[in-house]
């Protein structure tokens, strides 16, 4: 079984993959290695708007996931699947067209050598919620940059939970939404296990 874990950066996502593993004590795929200078510098570079980085990001994202993915095999927990890598680059992309419509060819090839998940738990966050909790997590590159990406901040979390759930929808990947706002994070815990366990009976 593939449990996808996805949401809005700073949606708890990553914490409740990390608990997730440890209560069902299985394997997690993470989104990223933490020491991952590739994927760091090129963030780095979107969140800064530097110049012709947004298409080797958005490769990189979806190339590194797929090649991730090959060590998994059996029950697994994936923080941030594939699917959700297409939205990143929809937001970075559309005002090249051409460019997209590649993205989205590679994407789509890409989506059919992977496993889907068996259920998609994607986690909902409002934009007061989404801008506490980016500032108390305390990421450099996200709070030096914040006013400089509001406006892509605020277009993607506008369009975040919907835009997942169409894709869910397009591929034929069950999903579950639960409503992160003014919960903790046991909360959120206890409705994905509530979700992972209706879906084993």
């Amino acid at each position: 079984m593939k449990i996808s874990v996805g949401g809005m950066i700073a949606s708890g996502k990553s914490t409740l993959v990390k608990k997730l593993g440890e209560k069902l004590q299985l394997p997690v795929m993470e989104e990223f290695e933490k020491d991952d200078e590739v994927f760091n510098t090129l963030l780095k570079w979107l969140y800064e708007k530097k110049d012709n980085v947004e298409m080797l990001l958005q490769i990189y994202f979806i190339h590194n996931h797929w090649l991730n993915q090959q060590k998994y095999d059996g029950n697994f927990i994936v923080d941030r699947d594939l699917i959700e890598h297409w939205l990143f680059a929809y937001h970075n992309l559309r005002n090249m067209p051409t460019i997209m419509n590649m993205y989205n060819g590679v994407f789509h090839s890409y989506m059919n050598q992977i496993k889907h998940p068996d259920v998609y738990i994607i986690l909902d966050v409002n934009w007061d919620e989404f801008e506490d909790r980016v500032m108390k997590r305390g990421r450099e590159q996200e709070i030096e940059n914040f006013e400089l990406n509001k406006a892509y901040f605020k277009a993607l979390i506008s369009d975040y939970t919907h835009k997942i759930v169409s894709q869910c929808s397009v591929y034929g990947i069950p999903y579950k939404v639960i409503d992160t706002n003014n919960k903790t994070e046991e909360e959120v815990l206890v409705e994905a296990l509530e979700i992972i366990n209706n879906l084993k009976s």
